[in-house]
């Protein structure tokens, strides 16, 4: 979020700041000044910046001063709220809601452009919690990869698979769903590797929240709403939009999950099914078996006695009866397959807040402390 102060005269705020002039003329050009990266509790950052006209702040207000964000603010006024907060311990003004709209004046030949006299909203995320069921993360996400979004946004599925994306790099909209537990454990993994650890009772209230989202099975939806788009649909000015405006964008993956029926399988190999059941009692004679099932599925004639004795062929055939295969048949791939345990539909759900969960309040997030660190 960013507002001008054509008057100026305001704080210079930033890491460092260069000054400016032309040569030919010896005329001062406004001065640069880059960021400034703030450091909250738990890790958390915002950046800041003003070049005494324009105020900006980046940064996720739903993460700032708290343990994690696995549910949010709910508001655009909670979001400016914290920013403002941060921009009064700079001495500068707050960010205000828009009561006036005009058209820019611009060169011959270029479009117009509106400007408000509040603040401008250049860049927003929106996120949705799903609830698909323990274990089923993977397949939901795999399934939601193989379909196109939006008009023609192909999907991007990293090699892990608890993460698709959709317009990685657009100037205009980024959708994505990732596995919420992994996304935590990793945060978490990076916060005890540090020199200072994690304390006891975050470390804790972290590890549930891992376990929560692990037993729910959540993928969370997320939604990066460029400038481009914001611009084209008139949704920057703050104060004269509202959350439910931005809405008819979010629509995309709900769309998709729609047309689409996500089924999650669950594999299990012969031995460990031989196991499981009894057949055998020691993974080498479930091992054995389970070599000899898969030489059948190639074509092998089990009964050679060059392979197997008479014996042996009923002994390891009565075995594999018991989980359903018969070696005394010719295989044949398109009616069995031998690994498949469970096939069922993904339902989707919306997530309930546990009553242990620690929800955002901003006048808590306004007084922890916070410093720069760049």
């Amino acid at each position: 979020m960013q507002q001008d102060y054509p008057e100026g005269n305001l704080p210079l705020v930033g890491r460092h700041v260069i000054e400016r002039f032309e040569l030919e003329t010896g005329e001062y050009l406004p001065p640069s000044v880059n960021q400034k990266i703030l450091e909250g509790s738990y890790s958390t950052k915002l950046t800041i910046r003003c070049d005494g006209q324009r105020v900006r702040v980046e940064g996720n207000p739903s993460r700032w001063q708290r343990m994690d964000n696995l549910f949010g603010l709910q508001t655009l006024d909670e979001c400016v709220a914290i920013f403002n907060h941060v921009l009064a311990q700079y001495g500068l003004p707050p960010f205000t809601k828009n009561t006036q709209i005009s058209h820019r004046q611009t060169p011959d030949g270029k479009a117009t452009q509106l400007v408000g006299n509040g603040a401008e909203i250049t860049a927003i995320d929106w996120t949705v919690n799903h609830q698909v069921g323990k274990g089923k993360e993977a397949s939901f996400i795999r399934g939601m990869s193989s379909m196109q979004i939006g008009r023609g946004r192909k999907p991007k599925l990293y090699p892990d698979g608890h993460t698709c994306n959709w317009g990685e790099g657009s100037t205009w909209i980024m959708t994505k769903l990732y596995n919420k537990a992994i996304e935590l454990q990793r945060h978490l993994n990076k916060e005890i590797r540090k020199k200072a650890g994690v304390p006891i009772d975050r470390l804790n209230y972290l590890e549930n929240l891992i376990k929560y989202c692990e037993s729910t099975g959540v993928v969370r939806e997320e939604h990066s709403l460029r400038q481009a788009l914001l611009k084209r649909h008139t949704l920057q000015f703050y104060g004269r939009v509202t959350e439910q405006d931005f809405y008819p964008h979010l629509k995309e993956i709900e769309t998709a999950m729609n047309t689409i029926h996500i089924s999650h399988d669950e594999h299990q190999s012969i031995a460990d099914q031989l196991i499981s059941q009894g057949v055998v009692k020691s993974r080498q004679a479930a091992n054995a078996t389970q070599s000899y099932a898969i030489l059948w599925q190639h074509g092998t004639d089990l009964r050679n006695p060059n392979v197997l004795s008479e014996r042996q062929f009923y002994e390891h055939k009565a075995r594999l009866k018991v989980i359903g295969i018969d070696i005394g048949q010719q295989f044949d791939v398109s009616r069995m397959c031998p690994t498949l345990r469970r096939s069922e539909v993904i339902e989707v759900k919306p997530l309930i807040v546990p009553h242990w969960y620690q929800l955002p309040i901003v006048a808590q997030s306004n007084i922890l402390p916070f410093k720069a660190y760049a």
